[in-house]
């Protein structure tokens, strides 16, 4: 059972292991990484040696989600109203003129969210609140990009979603709740100060120093409270929290019939915003921002009150249900040099990306 504390309280705790790299991270699942893959050769088929073999667990998109895949071809193919608004900027076409045309025909206003149409752990992600902001990202950024319709929240979670390919119901494995960081000011300290006092919010000073530069050095008048990001990623302030409870039939029955509409989609996360919870706790008021592949994680495990123990439980648990799904899977296996060129392309090519996240 997990402690009960405010969101306050664990906003205050600095956790180390959320800012971990994520070989760090992954150094214990080795071993059994590389034994599950061994297990997934078949027979004749070296193309299936080895890691590749999980991206059969989602043969409708490229690599299974492995690396360096495209969320609006990934939202594309999910025939859901759910899903917001949005549209894909070609790298080589990026008129601001030619973007708010398209903007209008869909009916989207600022705010809008701007980021990388491939992009991981919320890198790149912006809140773009009119024509500047947006002409200043475009000139930042040199890779294909996807405008988005802004939802408010005021909720947002991350649903990690599985089935097995020979059955027909599929399963919530976990939910993550969403904790945005945000300050209150006591009318003495700056900006600067609450934040730099703050034992999570100091890990991304930076950050809030370039975001905030024009109210950095002030005094936050007492009880006025700014949100800092609304970016759903820890690696932006927002803390992970688990949300097993908010786990019902009737948001099961809904996950399951949206994931349905994707056919050869299997194991991934969901990343969903919502403004009512009794409405989310019935299936109902879900906004699809994005949906993540085999290398998503149950970010649930982030959560500071789970012991290191219960954190890899989770993990081994999703990476031993991704392996149970790839060997049944009737999905393609990548082969090493496809991985390798995806894995060169993405951290190693001429991508430029707007580091101001929002």
């Amino acid at each position: 059972m997990l402690e009960s504390q405010t969101e306050q309280d664990l906003l205050r705790q600095s956790d180390s292991m959320e800012f971990w790299p994520t070989w760090k991270l992954y150094l214990p699942l080795i071993p059994y990484i590389v034994f599950e893959s061994f297990r997934s050769i078949r027979l004749g088929s070296l193309s299936s040696l080895g890691f590749g073999s999980i991206s059969a667990a989602n043969p409708a998109i490229p690599l299974g989600g492995l690396v360096g895949e495209s969320k609006a071809q990934i939202l594309n193919n999910i025939k859901s109203e759910s899903v917001l608004k949005f549209f894909f900027i070609p790298k080589d076409s990026k008129n601001p003129e030619t973007i708010l045309e398209k903007m209008n025909s869909l009916g989207l206003e600022f705010p809008i969210i701007l980021k990388p149409d491939s992009g991981q752990r919320g890198q790149g992600v912006r809140k773009i609140k009119n024509s500047f902001e947006l002409e200043n990202y475009l000139k930042e950024s040199n890779v294909d990009l996807l405008v988005q319709e802004y939802h408010p929240g005021p909720f947002e979670v991350g649903i990690f979603y599985y089935r097995f390919p020979n059955e027909e119901k599929g399963r919530i494995f976990s939910i993550t709740r969403k904790v945005f960081p945000r300050v209150t000011g006591d009318g003495i300290s700056a900006l600067k100060t609450l934040i730099e006092d703050h034992p999570r919010f100091k890990l991304q000073k930076e950050k809030f120093r370039a975001r905030f530069s024009g109210i950095w050095e002030e005094v936050l008048p007492k009880g006025k409270t700014i949100s800092l990001s609304e970016a759903g990623n820890h690696c932006q302030g927002t803390l992970f929290l688990d949300g097993s409870e908010w786990i019902t039939p009737e948001l099961e029955e809904s996950i399951d019939k949206i994931s349905f509409t994707f056919p050869g989609f299997y194991f991934g996360r969901y990343d969903i915003r919502f403004s009512s919870l009794q409405n989310f706790l019935q299936g109902k008021d879900l906004h699809i921002v994005e949906l993540n592949g085999v290398t998503s994680e149950s970010t649930n495990l982030y959560d500071p009150r789970f012991s290191l123990k219960e954190r890899y439980s989770i993990l081994f648990s999703q990476w031993k249900i991704l392996f149970k799904i790839s060997r049944q899977s009737k999905g393609k296996r990548a082969g090493l040099f496809s991985i390798l060129k995806a894995l060169y392309n993405f951290y190693l090519g001429d991508r430029i990306i707007s580091d101001l996240s929002s």
